[in-house]
C-alpha cells in the first residue's frame, strides 16, 4: 500500500471507531484491529490520536462540502437539513466536538470552521436570496434543529 492511501485507509478505519467510542473511548490498539496495520505503521503516520482524528475529520469534512439548494419554504429547508447537513453520522461529530473537542484543539477548531461555519454560510446565503426566509429565522432554525438532534442522539 502506498504511503498516502495507507495513511487515509487508516483514518478511515478509525472513523467508525470515533463515531462509536467518542474520542477518549477509541485507542490506537482498536484503530490497529480496525485497519489492520501495526501499531508502529499507525505512530509513523500519526503521532498521536489527536493528530488521528484531525486526518479523520480533514477527510471526512472534505466529503461533507456543504450544498446549496434553493428551498421554496421554511419545511424544504428543514428537510434539506435533515438529508444533507444534520445526518446521523454528522450530528455524532458535533455531539464529539462539543462534549471531547478540548482534547483535540486542532481537529475541533478545523470541525468548527470547515464544516458548521460553512454550512451555516450556505444556508444565510439561501436566506438572502429568497425573499420569503429572514436570516434571523435561519439561524433560530439551525441551532434548533441542531440542538433537537443532539439531544435524540
Amino acid at each position: 500500500m502506498a504511503q498516502q492511501s495507507k495513511k487515509d485507509h487508516i483514518a478511515a478505519s478509525a472513523l467508525p471507531l470515533f463515531l462509536e467510542h467518542g474520542f477518549k473511548g477509541t485507542s490506537i490498539d482498536m484503530v490497529v484491529r480496525a485497519s489492520g496495520v501495526s501499531k508502529p505503521t499507525v505512530y509513523n503516520h500519526f503521532p498521536d490520536k489527536s493528530a488521528l482524528i484531525l486526518a479523520v475529520l480533514t477527510r471526512w469534512i472534505e466529503h461533507h462540502k456543504p450544498l446549496i439548494q434553493q428551498p421554496g419554504s421554511m419545511a424544504e429547508l428543514e428537510s434539506f437539513m435533515r438529508s444533507h447537513w444534520l445526518t446521523d453520522e454528522a450530528v455524532r461529530i458535533y455531539a464529539i466536538v462539543i462534549g471531547e473537542g478540548w482534547r483535540f484543539p486542532e481537529a475541533r477548531q478545523l470541525f468548527w470552521e470547515q464544516f458548521d461555519r460553512l454550512w451555516r454560510v450556505a444556508f444565510c446565503y439561501l436566506s438572502d436570496r429568497s425573499p420569503n426566509l429572514e436570516r434571523s429565522d435561519i439561524d433560530r432554525q439551525l441551532d434548533r434543529h441542531l440542538i433537537e438532534r443532539l439531544r435524540t442522539q
